[in-house]
């Protein structure tokens, strides 16, 4: 008796220290919004884990909001990395690595991305349309900050953080690159909430 209580209390202690571990590293989290239509919509959920050791383009983190006064947090894709330069015009993004012409015109080339040049060298062309669902509504009034941007070049420590749907995100072209201790989780697996196509139509995307 003694000997299947200890082996119990063992258990129970084992099963304890592993949903402590699990809750510490990990962070889950149901979508509530429009900025990432449509790989993310309401109802997804998302699982995240605190501790990643390197940040990279087009990843998901889940950032904290520095203009939301309740504290909300937000999920966003990394657009730019530290030493990026960046611009966008007529509403599309347009992306120079590392602040380097040559090394973006290389990757466009070695990758099949689309690809523009400028008075301030190569830049890649909306380079993450490619390979995720970015979205764009034409129809949709959108404020200037969704429109154009000056060039600009990431800071240090500092990460450019966009929604999906780019005519209806509150995202770094509105509060700037955000800083590294900003980011609290790095997205590592999506569960897609099932849908029928009535309510995928249904679906809000913002006023027109």
């Amino acid at each position: 008796m003694k000997q299947w209580f200890v082996r119990r209390v063992l258990g129970w202690g084992m099963f304890s220290l592993f949903l402590f571990g699990l809750l510490y590293f990990f962070r889950i989290y149901r979508i509530d919004g429009t900025s990432m239509n449509y790989g993310l919509t309401d109802g997804d959920v998302v699982i995240s884990v605190r501790k990643f050791s390197k940040i990279d383009r087009g990843e998901l983190f889940v950032i904290r909001h520095p203009e939301d006064t309740e504290g909300r947090l937000y999920i966003k894709r990394c657009a730019a990395l530290p030493g990026d330069s960046f611009f966008e015009k007529e509403r599309l993004f347009y992306l120079q690595l590392e602040s380097n012409s040559t090394k973006t015109l290389q990757t466009a080339l070695m990758y099949d991305l689309s690809y523009v040049k400028s008075p301030d060298g190569y830049f890649l062309k909306e380079p993450y349309q490619k390979y995720y669902g970015i979205v764009h509504d034409w129809q949709l009034l959108v404020p200037s900050e969704l429109r154009s941007l000056p060039l600009q070049r990431v800071e240090q420590d500092h990460y450019l953080m966009l929604g999906d749907f780019r005519d209806n995100s509150a995202d770094s072209r509105f509060f700037g690159a955000v800083p590294k201790e900003w980011i609290r989780s790095k997205v590592v697996l999506i569960l897609k909430h099932p849908r029928s196509w009535d309510a995928l139509l249904s679906i809000e995307e913002a006023d027109k």
